[in-house]
């Protein structure tokens, strides 16, 4: 294993097991503290399963080469690292709309004002539609879609182009982030509380736009 792909591995499987940890103490509070569980928890475990199939897979994907230098891979390895990636990237792409899912369910159980929940639904509809698209998109660049990721050993025709596409899921993730972040000072700041709470606990639920 070259060092480029040293560093793949222990980059990705630090932040998955951060990640699992974070998500395991939640699931500790709401079960034995909060003692309430609901549909934004589930779609939460669901992210973390999502989150270490992706990490699954990217080290399948980095034991056939990727990473390492083209000229040093057989064609059987690049188009198994090729394809292993588009499996990693699947896992990815839904995760991280599940994870932006979490959040909206968890936010239409708190907010209170009919605009308020229609523009939650509204994103949510967005993200869940637009990453589905990408992944039908990734999986169906070409014809036969083998051609994709075997491209020196399988003659095929390139009809879609998914990196625009990608890069505007990438921005309307940010301000989904940006918009979940804004979200709880809307009705926390309403709250009868003092100022000083107010702000410690909408800070506290702002912190996924970091």
């Amino acid at each position: 294993m070259e060092q480029r792909q040293l560093e793949v591995v222990v980059a990705v499987w630090s932040m998955t097991l951060l990640s699992l940890s974070f998500m395991f103490l939640r699931l500790y509070t709401r079960i034995h503290i909060v003692k309430f569980i609901g549909t934004e928890d589930y779609v939460y475990v669901l992210t973390g399963l999502f989150l270490l199939l992706f990490a699954v897979f990217l080290h399948v994907s980095v034991h056939f080469g990727m990473g390492a230098s083209l000229w040093s891979l057989s064609l059987d390895d690049t188009s198994r690292s090729i394809f292993w990636s588009y499996v990693a990237n699947t896992f990815a792409i839904t995760g991280n709309a599940m994870a932006k899912l979490s959040m909206g369910f968890f936010l239409l159980r708190v907010v209170q004002l009919r605009g308020q929940k229609m523009a939650l639904w509204a994103l949510i509809v967005v993200t869940a539609g637009t990453s589905f698209a990408l992944v039908v998109m990734l999986w169906n660049q070409t014809t036969p879609r083998k051609a994709s990721w075997d491209p020196l050993r399988t003659p095929g025709k390139w009809h879609i182009k998914i990196q625009p596409m990608s890069v505007g899921l990438g921005v309307w993730s940010s301000v989904c982030d940006f918009i979940f972040a804004i979200f709880p000072w809307l009705f926390i700041w309403s709250l009868r509380m003092p100022r000083r709470e107010k702000i410690m606990l909408a800070s506290g639920m702002s912190l996924g736009v970091v």
